[in-house]
């Protein structure tokens, strides 16, 4: 569902201030994506591994939240998100969307919200503190960090002659052909790293911070082992 934009090509210094007022439209008829980070972090919020939360919580491996047969996302409790504290960037930034292209250069839009939303917009304040508001800035490091990986791997896969009609690396499944395990989905941040410290002889670390570097090494080398 693509949703229209009031206004965009915005900065962090434009005026730009949202009051939520809970009416929850924003948790329904979306389709939200999410990285591994925001996936580490969701588990983490329910204490299962990530692998676990793939499976029950998302689709297309791990690539966008799992909504249910009324367009609800599962999350959507009757007082509100039940994982507020880690819900994904796209919640914490509505109604804005933030766009990144391959040279890194960063720019925001104000989508169009819902008919029925309470919410209001107004110009008490800037998109750069509406996004400390938010508290977005582990967020976004970790979603700029998985971009600039994202890139580097399709530029080693153009370079290897990879095509959608043939794509042997990753497959069309989302896992990763030179990984120690083909099975390995790439959004799968637990899985990744423990394969990733059988075979570098580490310790599996307990902080999200220390997996997503591990994880970011590993997604890295198994795209271009050479």
């Amino acid at each position: 569902m693509l949703i229209p934009f009031v206004r965009s090509d915005l900065e962090r210094k434009d005026i730009f201030s949202f009051s939520c007022n809970r009416c929850l439209q924003c948790c329904r008829a979306k389709k939200i994506q999410v990285n591994p980070y925001e996936i580490a972090r969701i588990a983490g919020n329910f204490g299962i591994s990530t692998t676990d939360c793939i499976q029950k919580y998302t689709v297309e491996n791990g690539s966008f939240l799992k909504f249910d047969e009324t367009d609800t996302c599962l999350f959507l409790g009757r007082e509100g998100c039940t994982i507020h504290p880690d819900r994904p960037l796209v919640c914490r930034l509505y109604p804005l969307a933030r766009h990144v292209n391959d040279r890194e250069i960063e720019w925001f839009s104000e989508m169009e919200r819902e008919s029925e939303c309470r919410g209001l917009c107004g110009t008490a304040t800037t998109i750069q503190e509406y996004l400390d508001e938010q508290d977005t800035g582990d967020y976004i490091a970790a979603a700029n960090r998985y971009l600039k990986l994202l890139w580097e791997m399709m530029h080693v896969l153009e370079k290897s002659g990879y095509s959608e009609d043939n794509p042997d690396n990753p497959d069309e499944k989302g896992t990763l052909a030179n990984s120690p395990d083909e099975n390995i989905v790439w959004t799968d941040m637990d899985a990744a790293v423990k394969k990733y410290c059988m075979e570098i002889r580490s310790v599996v670390p307990s902080s999200i911070e220390e997996k997503m570097r591990m994880h970011l090494d590993a997604l890295l080398l198994w795209t271009n082992p050479s």
